[in-house]
């Protein structure tokens, strides 16, 4: 059995992107900014720096979104693994990382179009305790700079700010 060296580039069988796949691709780079969070509505805000790669994964099927900041004073890392999916004709997002999502996956859908702005939003859960909060992610693209906001849904609706990352293209 021949060993896969570096399977992000490794050839795959033949893909036709959509406009969707082509604007998730031109995100790819290198991307830095700050990131501010709130782990608690009625409390300040944290803001750190935050460092972010951006990658095409399997002939532009996939953007996947590596990150790594600090969040209350220790290092945090992340990534999210996003995608247009052709049947659904929808966003659909996974992620993981160091602090929020702690040892789960969340998984997340959406609009199957970008908003009026360009915006890609997503909703998915997680539990809290014996309760299930909504957390909405939204990407807004921009070949310059992009900004990554999530929202947290109490079980009742009411929505909080989470996090509002803000980045520039290095």
């Amino acid at each position: 059995m021949a060993r896969l060296i570096d399977i992000a580039s490794a050839p795959t069988t033949p893909f036709e992107p959509t406009n969707h796949h082509t604007r998730l691709v031109a995100l790819a780079g290198l991307w830095e900014g700050q990131t501010t969070t709130w782990l608690d509505p009625n409390a300040p805000a944290e803001e750190s720096r935050i460092e972010m790669r951006v990658e095409s994964v399997l002939g532009g099927r996939f953007l996947r979104i590596q990150y790594a900041s600090v969040i209350i004073g220790k290092p945090h890392a992340g990534e999210m693994l996003v995608a247009y999916e052709k049947d659904e004709q929808r966003y659909s997002l996974a992620w993981i990382d160091s602090f929020h999502t702690g040892s789960a996956l969340m998984l997340s859908t959406g609009t199957r179009a970008p908003s009026v702005d360009g915006a890609i939003s997503v909703l998915g859960s997680y539990a809290a305790g014996d309760q299930r909060w909504g957390w909405r992610t939204v990407i807004h693209p921009h070949p310059e700079r992009l900004v990554i906001e999530a929202v947290n849904i109490a079980p009742d609706g009411t929505e909080y700010p989470a996090l509002k990352t803000q980045l520039a293209r290095v």
